[in-house]
């Protein structure tokens, strides 16, 4: 912990910056333009609040970064207006007056600290890089929970600021793509909030709900009551019962006057009447004109999506500090390898084999423990090319029986078939030797920590159970 001290003192070289308790704060005013990248050089980020577009700017500007080092800047306002935004949650408090940084600063270095336990890894997917920013600045921030906002500025119609920031309005559909990727992966859990309907073309929410016409899908159309009168069973339109002279209702078919609703007649129905094509129609067609591309969708046919309160996983916690790298959908892409639901039907299949036969099988994991650390010296293509070649290496050594699957981008479960468990296990010792060789003498500079273990298939226990098992100390 810096040393407090107790007066905030302006820097002498740039009157942007002050300095306290060791820290540096840079202040960004209404009329500054901002050069992303000088922000590396200060602690913290002060904004002077007054035009609320400038500040909204800023905010997506630094929040909106790729780089740590500046999405996960502490952000502060100064001179809070009324504003009604919901970008402001990616601040970290707001200012009356610069003395009250002093009550703030412990805040500050708290997140400061929570920052240096991360590390970053290059991810294999732009989603997954989306996701260890959104883990990363919850961990920071020591948030479990995300909620989204109403907002008449997203593209449909929710605002998760931490994930909607990396988006453009027209674009954001695809945090509604980021979020079901992090339940699948088990990062995040739901609860359900609301539905929202979005437009087949563009993907955005923004709609016209309009009645047509069946024929002409013209909205130009009038309404009138359709009159049924008792006496002699006529049904037509209000029309038919007018006259030229009076206000009064007269039967067209037997020339009553129409007196009582409810004794001698009612209005049983609508009949609607467009006003472009002519058609006479009883019921409308409803359609969703998207404002943002014009296309008029078939409201049967919006792409519907529910909007869920997130919180964090334990296996999101863990992702948050050791890196994300990747998603199952990129790890499905290395040949050699079956998807884990696939992996889970075979290992079941397996077990009901193994019930009706006297054969052998068996489960491994292999686990490369720093995995955060060994990513981060790859870039996107190297770690793709490492996790090809060890795959390659590795199913030389299987029997073809044998299957491959990621369970995470740091661990590989094999279903070993056919074989004794002491054979298996020496297997297995041959595979983590190689994979040893093959990552220190690729990349000179990584100390490699690989863990491993081998397990019987038990006809006892699940498929699900037994790959529970397996990896719990892995994950």
């Amino acid at each position: 912990m810096k040393d407090i001290n107790t007066e905030i003192i302006p820097s002498k070289e740039n009157d942007h910056v002050i300095e306290f308790a060791g820290y540096t704060f840079y202040t960004i005013y209404n009329t500054d333009s901002l050069k992303t990248d000088d922000i590396v050089f200060y602690d913290v980020i002060i904004i002077q609040a007054g035009d609320p577009e400038f500040t909204r700017h800023i905010i997506t500007r630094i929040r909106g970064h790729f780089n740590p080092e500046h999405y996960l800047k502490p952000i502060l306002l100064l001179n809070q207006s009324s504003l009604k935004d919901p970008y402001t949650n990616l601040l970290d408090g707001t200012l009356y007056s610069l003395e009250q940084i002093k009550l703030i600063l412990p805040k500050l270095q708290n997140i400061l600290l929570r920052i240096k336990d991360l590390t970053f890894s290059s991810s294999l997917s732009y989603e997954a890089l989306i996701i260890q920013k959104v883990l990363s600045y919850m961990y920071s921030r020591d948030m479990e929970e995300m909620e989204p906002f109403v907002d008449f500025n997203s593209g449909i119609g929710y605002n998760y600021p931490i994930l909607s920031v990396n988006f453009s309005r027209h674009e954001e559909h695809q945090v509604l793509n980021i979020i079901n990727i992090m339940l699948e992966e088990k990062l995040m859990k739901k609860e359900f909030l609301d539905s929202v309907y979005l437009c087949t073309k563009c993907t955005t929410g923004y709609l016209s709900y309009r009645e047509v016409c069946p024929k002409c899908n013209s909205s130009n159309a009038t309404s009138q009551d359709i009159v049924h009168h008792f006496p002699c069973s006529y049904v037509g339109p209000i029309e038919d019962f007018k006259n030229q002279i009076d206000d009064a209702l007269n039967c067209p078919k037997c020339n009553k006057t129409l007196r009582h609703i409810g004794v001698d007649y009612d209005k049983p129905s609508i009949i609607n009447d467009c006003l472009s094509c002519g058609h006479r129609f009883q019921d409308f067609n409803v359609k969703a004109k998207c404002m943002t591309c014009k296309f008029d969708n078939e409201v049967e046919k919006l792409n519907k999506s529910s909007i869920n309160a997130l919180s964090v996983t334990k296996k999101g916690q863990i992702m948050s500090v050791s890196g994300y790298v990747t998603t199952s959908k990129d790890l499905q892409e290395i040949i050699g390898t079956v998807k884990m639901d696939t992996f889970r039907t075979m290992l079941k299949y397996e077990i009901e084999r193994l019930k009706q036969t006297e054969g052998n099988s068996n489960l491994a994991v292999l686990h490369l423990k720093n995995s955060g650390e060994a990513y981060s010296t790859m870039d996107n293509e190297l770690q793709r090319t490492m996790l090809k070649v060890l795959i390659k290496a590795i199913r030389k050594y299987l029997p073809t029986s044998s299957v491959i699957t990621f369970y995470s981008s740091s661990t590989i479960l094999i279903a070993i078939n056919d074989l004794p468990l002491k054979i298996a296990r020496r297997l297995t010792e041959e595979i983590i030797t190689l994979m040893r060789e093959l990552m220190e003498t690729n990349f000179k500079n990584m100390i490699v920590t690989l863990e491993h273990e081998v397990k019987a298939v038990t006809v006892k226990l699940s498929s699900d159970l037994q790959i529970q098992q397996l990896v719990k100390d892995y994950i």
